[in-house]
C-alpha cells in the first residue's frame, strides 16, 4: 500500500480541506494522524487522498478548492502571458511599443482572468439549473405518482360507497319482509 504522511498544511493542499476541517476529520477518526517530534502528520493511501481529492473539487461548498481552482486557472493564463508578450514584441523593438504591448498584455489578462471567473460562475449556475430541473422532474413524477394513488383510492371508496348503498338496500328489503 502507498503510504502518504503528510503535515497539516501538506494535507490541507493536498486533500483541498481547511485547517479546522483537517483538525475536525482527525477528531471524527475519518483521517487517521500519528505525533512526531515536529507536530502531527497525517497518515494516509494514495488512493483514498485521491478520492477525497477528487470529491472536494467536485464539491460546490468546498471554498479551499475553488480558491485553487481560481488559483489555477489564474496561474494558466500568467503562464500563457509571456508567448502574448513576445508575439506583441516580435512587431518592433522600441521601448514605447514594448511598454504599450505590456500595457495590452496586462490588460488582456485582467480580462481573461474576469471571463475565467464568469464562465466558472456560469458553469456553476448551469450545474444549479440541471439540479433544479432534476429536482422538478422528480416532484413532478412524485405529483403524477400521488394523484393517480389518490384517484385509485376515490374509486375504492365509491366502490364501497355503492357497497353500502346495496347493503343498506337488502336490509330495507328484509326489513319489510319481515314486517309483512
Amino acid at each position: 500500500m502507498d503510504e502518504l504522511k503528510l503535515t497539516i498544511p501538506e494535507a490541507q493542499e493536498l486533500l483541498l480541506l481547511s485547517q479546522s476541517s483537517v483538525y475536525s476529520w482527525i477528531d471524527k477518526g475519518k483521517l487517521q494522524s500519528a505525533e512526531t517530534p515536529g507536530g502531527k502528520v497525517i497518515v494516509i493511501s494514495r488512493k483514498e487522498a485521491e478520492e477525497i481529492r477528487n470529491f472536494n473539487m467536485k464539491s460546490r461548498r468546498n471554498k479551499v478548492a475553488r480558491q485553487v481552482l481560481q488559483k489555477n486557472i489564474k496561474d494558466e493564463f500568467e503562464a500563457e502571458s509571456p508567448v502574448i508578450n513576445a508575439e506583441i514584441l516580435e512587431n518592433d523593438g522600441s521601448e514605447s511599443t514594448q511598454k504599450a504591448s505590456q500595457d495590452v498584455t496586462l490588460q488582456l489578462i485582467s480580462r481573461i482572468e474576469e471571463l475565467a471567473v464568469e464562465a466558472g460562475r456560469f458553469k456553476q449556475l448551469e450545474i444549479l439549473r440541471n439540479e433544479e430541473k432534476e429536482n422538478v422532474k422528480f416532484w413532478q413524477e412524485k405529483y403524477h405518482e400521488l394523484n393517480l394513488e389518490l384517484k385509485k383510492k376515490d374509486l375504492e371508496i365509491n366502490a364501497l360507497k355503492v357497497q353500502i348503498q346495496e347493503l343498506k338496500g337488502q336490509k330495507s328489503i328484509l326489513n319489510f319482509f319481515k314486517k309483512h
